[in-house]
């Protein structure tokens, strides 16, 4: 599939602006961006379900852009899939394929195979107010692609999920994608669901695409400011960059590649960047975070530093630092972007 340069309204407001993207046959592709940001509109206008002002879309090498939705091959989830109460999980599922007036055979085949993809076949003659949350979220996957449509649209899946919930809709998302190929274009405000599920992951910010990278060169490289912080990067440390291309602040020196002009900058960066050592800058402990997946200290710089707001700093789970404590830390620079500064 291949978006280019697409325009689409939100309703009266200004919408997506030449948004370009584009998504290979079996590619996970997972578009972030914070609410409002036009996630759903997008996912809208390539299934043919919202205007397009301006551009083009292409699935499978065909222009569908002109086309109503029942010809463009392509299949849109909402985020709360509904099934029809009154059929059975089979016949939820069977449902798409008896539309198209597909032969009976081929019907139990293709809807056996499909509940066998998300784990359901022994379920098929359950009535969906029988199931579990999860296991509806996987009837209404396994019904979305039963056809074989060569996109896949889900819009937001996961985010009224509990924990357990979310892993089990996410396994069956994964299964379906290796086992039937579609293109996948998921969209998300959580950046954790798109690291676990993207080959690819765009970021849309002011309604444009402002970033397209693997989760791992996302996480590390964010491209712009704007980026690092719908990130929820916490750390940020004012400076300047030198005639000679090394930017300095109050915790030291980073050597740069000229890719960023002479003057005020910002470093940003995540506590990963940060480690102790016996000769780096004095900071104290102000207060320390337990998270179920890290512990962290909020620490600020010892002495009197303009410019230095409170960092965010890795800490010992098992024995972390007492608040007053004084460390020294040092930085990665090869964890750490920086950014002309704005004006104010």
């Amino acid at each position: 599939m291949r978006v280019a340069d697409l325009v689409a309204a939100f309703g009266e407001q200004p919408g997506l602006d030449r948004v370009s993207f584009d998504v290979a046959q079996g590619e996970r592709f997972v578009v972030v961006g914070a609410s409002g940001a036009g996630k759903t509109t997008l996912l809208r206008a390539v299934a043919g379900l919202a205007p397009v002002r301006g551009g083009r879309i292409d699935v499978a090498g065909r222009d569908v852009t002109a086309l109503p939705p029942e010809r463009r091959d392509v299949v849109y989830l909402h985020q709360t899939p509904l099934l029809f109460p009154h059929l059975s999980v089979f016949e939820n599922v069977a449902f798409p394929l008896r539309v198209r007036r597909t032969r009976a055979a081929e019907v139990i085949k293709l809807a056996r195979e499909a509940l066998a993809a998300v784990r359901l076949e022994d379920l098929a003659d359950r009535a969906p107010r029988t199931l579990s949350g999860g296991q509806r979220h996987r009837v209404a996957l396994a019904r979305a692609i039963v056809a074989r449509p060569a996109v896949l649209l889900l819009d937001e899946p996961l985010s009224s999920l509990d924990p357990t919930l979310r892993d089990e809709v996410r396994e069956a998302i994964l299964a379906l994608q290796r086992t039937y190929r579609p293109a996948l274009v998921l969209v998300t405000h959580d950046f954790d669901e798109a690291g676990l599920i993207a080959d690819r992951v765009a970021v849309l910010v002011d309604r444009k695409i402002v970033q397209t990278a693997p989760p791992w060169e996302l996480f590390v490289r964010p491209a712009t400011l704007a980026v690092a912080r719908l990130l929820g990067v916490p750390n940020e440390v004012h400076g300047v960059v030198t005639a000679e291309g090394v930017f300095t602040s109050a915790l030291g020196c980073i050597a740069l590649d000229g890719s960023i002009p002479q003057g005020a900058a910002l470093a940003v960066f995540r506590p990963d960047a940060v480690h102790t050592t016996d000769t780096g800058t004095a900071v104290r402990v102000a207060e320390v975070r337990h998270r179920a997946q890290r512990t962290t200290a909020v620490v600020a710089l010892v002495g009197s530093q303009a410019g230095v707001p409170a960092l965010e700093i890795p800490a010992d789970a098992h024995a972390p630092p007492r608040v007053g404590d004084v460390v020294r830390i040092g930085l990665d620079g090869t964890r750490v972007s920086i950014f002309p500064r704005e004006a104010p």
